[in-house]
């Protein structure tokens, strides 16, 4: 059965945010959100409080997150079955938008080296 942890996992993954950007949003470590994501702890009430803000301002209600429950967009769908936006000129399907999204979230000095990996 899925987890508080698994449903906060996926939710900042469809962002293509990392834990540490999750973590600086909440006031928390990367260590911490890595321990809600594993399972291994549950975030503390004054964390919930914190959790529903940011998870509300992208339409996914706190009860989802805690146990599957809720509606987090009026029609029944959550984060995780929302379709990924991504114009043709930019992305040519869903993994390409996934890949663009993560390259985007990396440090200037991790582009340039995954840029010197691939090759010109």
């Amino acid at each position: 059965m899925e987890h508080f942890g698994a449903r906060f996992k996926r939710f900042r993954d469809v962002h293509g945010w990392s834990q540490e950007q999750i973590g600086f949003e909440l006031n928390v470590s990367k260590a911490t959100v890595s321990k809600w994501e594993s399972g291994r702890a549950q975030p503390r009430l004054e964390n919930l409080s914190e959790i529903r803000r940011l998870v509300a301002r992208y339409g996914l209600s706190l009860d989802y997150l805690i146990d599957g429950t809720g509606r987090p967009d009026g029609a029944g769908r959550h984060v995780a079955e929302t379709p990924p936006d991504y114009p043709a000129a930019v992305a040519g399907n869903a993994d390409e938008a996934a890949l663009l999204e993560h390259f985007r979230a990396l440090k200037p000095t991790r582009r340039k080296g995954l840029l010197a990996l691939l090759g010109d």
